[in-house]
């Protein structure tokens, strides 16, 4: 058998443990990923997000920042590959951005040992959230998103790091980089250790899956129905299932009462493609209540067409036959799933 490739072993050693940004999502604090997707990759029943745009876009930034913290702070960095493992909690690991380069040191770590107590997590920030989210204070401070907190904290952990900073470039570097400073915490770092673990022992030893927290959790967790004989409701199933078809009324009477006024108010409007708040027609910029513009049409592929274009003068069994064939050779299909319905 050949021996793995780098990657496969880091993905392996990945789902040996929890790693930094896991365990901000277990504890709630990550958006991108829930408790129930943290699950089914370490148990392997959910392939790890190694290729969405997201994640690509912040890996192939993260030299670029290095570089820009280098470049603003006078201090150089060294990357660190090896993967860490807690001694005390050997279920949480970590893979450091970089670590920082002590003034009058040539390197900060040599030959696996870490010779600095300070690193440095490097981030991308939409510059929408970063304005608008309340989470990011002013550079220079250590107010960053609980999320990364949790994992700089676990760097620090894992290191026996003194300090940790964060640079994020703010969308495309329209704004400086923004640098955080982050001091140790063996209080937190203790306890979010000890809550890691008691997580991976309660659900990825024991093979229990956490509570689902969105539809889309539970159809991770529950993607076909593989029961033959179906399963006797509780009285609070009972009341629930009760409850959703009250609100599904109540949704379609609201939807009912949308579409009238919808309609309404372009019955009134007719050809106009504005309607403007009363006593402000005279203003230089009269107050708009709705629009109803002009847009493009709809563009499609006509394939019966396309057949004709291909084979002019072609008999139509010809081109039925040729249809059909382009279906079943270029037709794709998602991935099954389960559709919901109350009775």
């Amino acid at each position: 058998m050949n021996a793995p490739t780098k990657r496969e072993q880091f993905l392996a050693d990945r789902q040996s443990g929890l790693g930094a940004s896991d365990i901000s999502a277990i504890l709630g604090y990550n958006s991108f990923r829930s408790p129930v997707e943290v699950y089914l990759e370490k148990i392997g029943d959910l392939p790890a997000d190694e290729s969405s745009m997201r994640l690509r876009f912040g890996q192939h930034n993260e030299e670029f920042v290095a570089k820009e913290y280098e470049q603003a702070t006078g201090m150089r960095v060294q990357r660190y590959n090896p993967m860490l493992r807690h001694p005390d909690y050997p279920c949480v690991l970590g893979h450091v951005d970089r670590l920082v380069i002590p003034p009058g040191q040539k390197v900060a770590a040599h030959k696996g040992l870490i010779r600095t107590d300070r690193g440095l997590e490097a981030k991308t920030v939409d510059p929408f959230v970063f304005r608008t989210s309340g989470e990011w204070g002013e550079a220079g401070t250590d107010e960053v998103p609980t999320s990364y907190m949790i994992q700089c904290a676990t760097y620090m952990s894992l290191t026996n790091c003194s300090r940790w900073d964060l640079a994020a470039l703010i969308g495309s570097g329209a704004a400086p980089l923004a640098i955080y400073h982050l001091s140790r915490d063996r209080e937190l770092e203790e306890e979010l250790l000890r809550r890691a673990s008691e997580w991976w022992q309660a659900h990825v030893v024991a093979r229990v899956a956490p509570d689902p927290q969105s539809e889309e959790d539970v159809a991770l967790l529950f993607p076909q129905a593989t029961k033959r004989d179906p399963v006797v409701a509780t009285p609070e199933i009972v009341d629930l299932v009760d409850l959703l078809k009250g609100l599904k009324q109540e949704e379609k009477e609201i939807e009912d009462k949308i579409a009238e006024a919808s309609r309404d108010i372009k019955a009134f409007m007719g050809a106009a493609g504005e309607l403007i708040l009363p006593g402000t027609e005279f203003d230089k910029k009269p107050t708009k209540l709705a629009t109803w513009n002009n847009r493009k049409g709809r563009t499609g592929f006509d394939l019966d067409a396309f057949v004709g274009h291909l084979c002019p003068g072609g008999l139509p069994g010809e081109h039925a036959l040729f249809i059909e064939d382009a279906k079943r050779t270029f037709t794709t299909r998602g991935e099954p799933g389960r559709t919901f319905l109350l009775k």
